[in-house]
């Protein structure tokens, strides 16, 4: 970096490789790049000047008229150093350049970040001192102006073939911990909004729905295998609980005779508490509700004295139209490298390997007559092609017109076969088994050279059928934030999806993570 009082002035470069400096002074030096090959470590120093200093011209090797202005390093004697002296400039941006083996990592690394770091380090108590790296005091007469130091090491990217932009800059690992905290779940089935209820929710939406009404807090036990209800109604009127809901109305324990319950009964409506909606009730409530969502397994319902449901709420994400629980959102559901979220048939890669149609069929102008299935060309082979023809006529497939001029039921039935190929009684050669057919047979022979041979010629990374190539599983793809999954996220350009986030309002809740977007 070139000085603005030296900007008529080109600056030398000095080469440690030709002409090592072996006295204590070099006064024509004043170069700030000390030329060598790179190396895969860099330096920097933390500068904290208390008043501006006039800039440094460069490295010099003599003292320095203003000594805060730079590094003062005195008689340096680091492995290959011979009793150096050197000044380096503060706040510029100086490189250490020179052949292997001429001493920059003694001077960088060895003298200057290892005395930067111990005097930093000293700073700290003795317990904290025991967690921190202890390098080894170099080989100097004096240091002065030594600044905190941070060496930064070039590590190797490990790389997969799961590897993305986004993996590979850590960026995904971000937007999982941020989108598990802020997507929300969609049941797949009514495309309903779902969440886990709390005794705070349940207790706001019961407001609208029974303001003022009594209402019976209720949760459901399952009888075991092992005990009989006698036992289980001594059980819980030992807890304190003496009523249930049977046959939608209240009823005492102590007055149900176990005899006469269904031998069937697997469950009983336990009641919880019985209150009134209003605000005088809400501490309450929320105490009640509590119990109930744990003697309940996080399941809880709420009833009018008439035994008119009001509510069922669930603590877990459970669809209230099929009863389906989904799992809860974790870092690891959305990540296509965890067997947590990635996808179960591709693996997280997002492509699976299958028979690809443009090899199967290269040229849509033949005809089936023609060639136009080519793995059913050749003698090997060509009785595939003589078991189309006889179902042909029978399942009105044209043999003598171009494949893409066939209709979509044909390219079916040729690819596919017939629907019920496989029942009983409906196999070859009763039935047509299609080019999927044909394949699948050629799988059981995979033992065979020839017929691997064979088939990695019409085979090809093809989308996943599964997630259609989103590499998480279809758990993880119920969860969106402002109507997009997480993979559409990742697949929006950069400049795209920073506008996105910047237009829409990022919810951030407390103790949560969540991005901040700088300009």
């Amino acid at each position: 970096m070139k000085s603005k009082h030296a900007s008529n002035q080109q600056p030398s470069r000095h080469d440690f490789s030709k002409n090592p400096p072996n006295g204590r002074s070099l006064s024509k030096n004043r170069s700030h790049s000390l030329r060598s090959e790179p190396r895969s470590k860099s330096i920097q120093a933390k500068n904290q000047l208390e008043s501006p200093a006039a800039p440094a011209k460069g490295i010099s090797m003599h003292r320095s008229k203003s000594s805060s202005s730079c590094i003062r390093l005195r008689g340096v004697h680091q492995n290959t150093l011979k009793g150096w002296d050197l000044d380096i400039p503060l706040g510029q941006l100086v490189v250490v350049t020179g052949l292997s083996g001429t001493g920059k990592s003694s001077l960088v690394f060895d003298t200057l970040h290892a005395e930067g770091q111990r005097r930093y380090s000293e700073t700290f108590s003795p317990y904290l001192r025991q967690f921190l790296e202890r390098l080894e005091r170099p080989k100097v007469d004096s240091i002065e102006n030594i600044r905190p130091s941070i060496a930064i090491e070039q590590a190797t990217s490990i790389k997969t073939s799961r590897s993305t932009v986004g993996t590979m800059t850590e960026l995904c690992d971000y937007f999982k911990v941020w989108f598990c905290h802020n997507a929300t779940l969609f049941d797949p089935v009514s495309g309903k909004a779902l969440q886990s209820e709390s005794p705070a929710t349940a207790w706001a939406q019961l407001q609208s729905l029974a303001p003022q009404e009594p209402i019976l807090i209720t949760f459901e036990i399952h009888r075991p295998t092992s005990m009989d209800w006698a036992n289980i109604f001594e059980t819980l009127q030992t807890q304190g609980f003496t009523r249930s809901l049977l046959n939608n109305s209240p009823t005492r324990l102590d007055s149900l005779d176990p005899e006469k319950l269904p031998q069937k009964a697997q469950a009983l409506t336990i009641i919880q508490d019985e209150l009134s909606v209003e605000p005088s009730s809400q501490s309450r409530f929320l105490d009640s509700a509590t119990e109930a969502f744990r003697f309940g397994q996080g399941q809880m319902t709420v009833y009018t004295r008439r035994g008119q449901m009001l509510g069922s709420f669930s603590q877990t994400l459970r669809s209230p139209a099929t009863g389906r629980e989904f799992k809860a959102p974790t870092p690891a559901l959305f990540s296509f490298n965890s067997p947590v979220g990635a996808c179960p048939q591709c693996r997280g890669f997002g492509r699976v390997i299958g028979i690809d149609p443009d090899r199967v069929i290269p040229d849509t102008s033949l005809t089936l007559l023609e060639g136009a299935i080519k793995p059913f060309q050749g003698a090997i082979y060509q009785e595939s092609l003589n078991d189309l023809k006889k179902f042909a006529k029978k399942l009105h497939i044209r043999l003598d017109v171009p494949w893409e001029k066939l209709t979509e039921h044909e390219r079916t039935l040729i690819w596919r076969g017939e629907p019920d190929y496989g029942q009983p009684g409906r196999t070859w050669p009763k039935a047509w088994y299609g080019i999927d057919g044909f394949f699948k047979w050629l799988d059981s022979k995979a033992y065979k050279m020839h017929v691997r041979v064979f088939l990695s010629k019409y085979r090809s990374y093809n989308t996943c059928p599964s997630c259609q190539g989103a590499r998480l599983q279809p758990d993880a793809l119920n969860f969106k934030w402002n109507g997009k999954t997480i993979p559409e996220l990742y697949t929006m350009p950069v400049r795209d999806l920073l506008d996105y986030l910047k237009t829409h309002n990022l919810k951030i809740l407390p103790g949560e993570v969540a991005f901040k977007l700088y300009d």
